[in-house]
């Protein structure tokens, strides 16, 4: 679900890529992510094995920047959390208590906690979180793969600042990225319309439709209704199903001109939703599914309307399917700061 389509005739500026690209890479049983900024996730889970019901998971937070700082947390089922207490057992020595763990299952760990678990995961680490009646180990297999991507990325190699390969060499590291700042157009008129199935003009803009890309599914593109979304200079977007799984769908955005006579931008496969800020009134699509049937894991994508084109402004994964609803985290791959006009 990651195909986005320009026609020719857009301006290659239009879609200038960031200075820093953001990645997911998973390592065995954990994840690395890192944004457009230069900050860095890792998330490791609990060690798979058959009866699990109490996922655990611990995510480790940096920066870029040579003096930037590692923090960490914990994350339980709220289910779980219990007297909002727990402890960790590292290599069959505790660590220390985690108190005030939160409503949702997170707590975050102290620096010496944080430090702790980085240097004992450069090798083989035992650990184990016990919560109320549970206790559940946390993988250490992949975590020195993805710490050396993380330094990898942050530049740190063979730098004092690195996690797992330390030196003394003295090159700059990644220095932190600004957010890239987006501009988006406020649509004064939003009152959106339906092309209804069988119309006329239904049936003129789904040969457009069709015409400009052909990976949806033919009887899903045509079972619903198509939704035009004004837009500003004389443009509007259409929505149609294209493709309907099991337990979510993906839609058919396009930007056409307000006559209805050519496509102008496809956005296909990625997205689900589309709409206007309330407070802000500009366009967005909008793209958030689930990795399998029980939502224990989720990727999203954004895009806003820019006048010309529908740019991208977030997105962001939960990491791994480990058995979180809703997934443990809300890990970024791109950030911006959107500025209307």
């Amino acid at each position: 679900m990651k195909k986005y389509l320009l026609l020719a005739l857009l301006p290659l500026t239009a879609m200038a890529a960031p200075s820093l690209k953001g990645f997911e890479k998973t390592y065995q049983d954990w994840d690395l992510i890192c944004d457009n900024t230069g900050t860095c996730n890792m998330a490791g889970y609990q060690e798979e094995r058959d009866g699990s019901e109490h996922p655990v998971s611990i995510l480790f937070t940096r920066s870029a920047g040579e003096q930037a700082p590692v923090s960490a947390q914990l994350a339980l089922l709220p289910e779980d959390v219990g007297n909002k207490t727990a402890e960790i057992i590292l290599n069959g020595q505790s660590i220390g208590a985690i108190q005030n763990i939160s409503e949702e299952g997170i707590a975050k760990l102290s620096e010496k906690q944080t430090t702790e678990l980085l240097t004992a995961l450069k090798g083989n680490a035992d650990i184990e979180v016990v919560f109320g009646e549970f206790k559940e180990k946390v993988s250490d297999k992949g975590a020195a793969a993805a710490m050396l991507k993380m330094d990898e990325f942050q530049q740190r190699l063979n730098t004092p600042s690195a996690l797992i390969r330390q030196g003394q060499e003295k090159h700059a590291v990644l220095a932190p990225k600004a957010e890239s700042k987006i501009d988006a157009v406020s649509v004064n008129n939003r009152k959106t319309i339906e092309l209804k199935r069988g119309e006329k003009q239904f049936n003129h803009v789904l040969a457009l439709l069709r015409k400009a890309h052909d990976g949806c599914v033919d009887e899903d593109l045509e079972s619903q209704d198509i939704t035009l979304y004004p837009l500003t200079q004389n443009k509007v977007l259409a929505e149609a199903l294209c493709a309907r799984a099991a337990y979510q769908y993906t839609n058919y955005y396009a930007v056409l001109d307000d006559k209805l006579s050519k496509v102008e931008q496809v956005l296909a496969d990625q997205y689900n939703e589309a709409g206007y800020d309330e407070k802000q009134g500009y366009a967005f699509v909008r793209g958030i599914y689930k990795g399998r049937v029980i939502g224990d894991c989720w990727n999203s994508e954004d895009a806003v309307w820019n006048g010309k084109i529908f740019i991208r402004t977030s997105e962001w994964t939960t990491g791994s399917c480990k058995g979180f609803t809703g997934g443990a985290w809300q890990l970024p791959i791109f950030v911006s700061d959107i500025i209307v006009k």
